[in-house]
């Protein structure tokens, strides 16, 4: 096939989002060519008036975008929006240049909003929004997102997609990966999220207390920053537990340090979620999941075989899972081993890579691409 151009809108890859590690972890593995269209804040930048600051760039970025555009090799261009009223407003904009220009496109929603979705798509508004159903494909992360968009396009194509792990802060294989677990001898409980209360730290907290006045011989670690992250800080503080530690966000080689030393994963979030990049990769570090199913985890979490489905009560289902956990090692190895695999055959950037470049082939020569990255469970495990 003829070399491919594609031009790419993702935030700066300096940020910390789920996007920009996404192609961080891509952008030396395409098969095509590509360019980069940075849009949002960049990295070092400091505003003085926020608001005008803001508008002021946005309008310059959109310039800059049909200056691009005026390229003739360009072949598709690639949006990365969230479906929530900020995210999507800025990219659609992008998107009615990009198709006033005649540029094929590929719509890949990250963030989901419901109530956004409807707006868009059902809304008194969606007149507003009907030129989005001509995009020549959508990638979404769950197959509740592609049910909810399907029925409103002129498009099949509407592929679900995971998001990806970085393989390269593994050591080589499971074995060697077990030896750098529980490095103080206790099982140890991983949050790594935004600290928001509905990322569920209240509940990861009030779990690891209640373990440890059963005598479960656990540890917590708590890394991320966001709102409720003032409030962890000075709780750990004034608990004076040595196993109880707040990190903060953190990145690179402390990032991985974390994953690679935990056992167990909590995520019991209520919020509204894509595909959270946390637990593919927990799961890549061979973390047992203890998770709530939001967004796309609710097409492939298997309870039994990856940790536990976190409903109801989610401080005690956690207290319960982890218990169960502590008490029967061979499960968990079990797990972690598992969870390694699946990550390996789904989540690594080859596998991503090649998805991906699937999906853009078959917008450009017509061709055919599987819509559903995960096989059935019965198929993987046959292999």
């Amino acid at each position: 096939m003829p070399k491919k151009n594609i031009l790419i809108l993702t935030p700066s890859l300096h940020n910390s989002g789920g996007v920009a590690n996404y192609y961080n972890i891509l952008q030396n593995k395409f098969t095509f060519d590509y360019e980069f269209f940075f849009v949002g804040k960049r990295d070092g930048t400091v505003q003085k008036n926020r608001k005008i600051n803001h508008l002021g760039r946005l309008i310059s970025d959109y310039f800059a975008f049909i200056r691009v555009l005026w390229r003739s090799d360009l072949d598709l261009v690639l949006l990365n929006p969230s479906l929530n009223f900020n995210g999507f407003s800025r990219d659609y904009v992008f998107y009615l240049i990009s198709k006033l220009l005649q540029k094929k496109t590929i719509v890949f929603f990250r963030g989901w909003d419901a109530h956004y979705a409807n707006v868009v798509f059902n809304g008194k508004f969606r007149f507003f929004y009907r030129p989005l159903l001509r995009a020549n494909a959508f990638i979404v992360l769950a197959e509740c997102f592609k049910n909810t968009i399907s029925p409103h396009l002129t498009t099949s194509r509407v592929f679900i997609e995971s998001t990806i792990f970085d393989e390269r802060i593994l050591p080589q294989g499971h074995g060697a990966l077990c030896s750098m677990k529980n490095p103080r001898g206790k099982m140890r409980l991983l949050f790594l999220s935004r600290i928001e209360a509905d990322k569920g730290i209240y509940e990861a907290i009030s779990a690891y207390k209640s373990l440890k006045a059963n005598n479960i011989n656990v540890e917590l670690l708590i890394a991320g920053s966001g709102s409720e992250a003032a409030n962890i800080k000075r709780l750990v503080a004034e608990n004076a537990d040595d196993d109880l530690r707040f990190l903060g966000r953190i990145g690179g080689a402390e990032k991985a340090d974390a994953l690679l030393s935990s056992s167990v994963l909590l995520f019991p979030s209520t919020h509204a979620e894509g595909m959270p990049n946390t637990v593919l990769e927990a799961m890549g570090c061979g973390l047992a999941v203890l998770t709530t199913t939001v967004g796309g985890l609710n097409d492939f979490f298997t309870s039994d075989l990856m940790g536990a489905k976190l409903c109801g009560n989610l401080t005690q289902q956690i207290i319960d899972a982890v218990s169960a956990l502590a008490t029967d090692t061979v499960r968990l190895n079990s797990i972690s081993e598992y969870n390694y695999n699946f990550a390996k055959q789904y989540f690594h950037s080859e596998r991503v890579m090649q998805r991906l470049d699937n999906i853009i082939d078959s917008v450009l020569y017509d061709s055919y691409c599987d819509p559903v990255w995960y096989e059935s469970e019965a198929h993987y495990r046959s292999k």
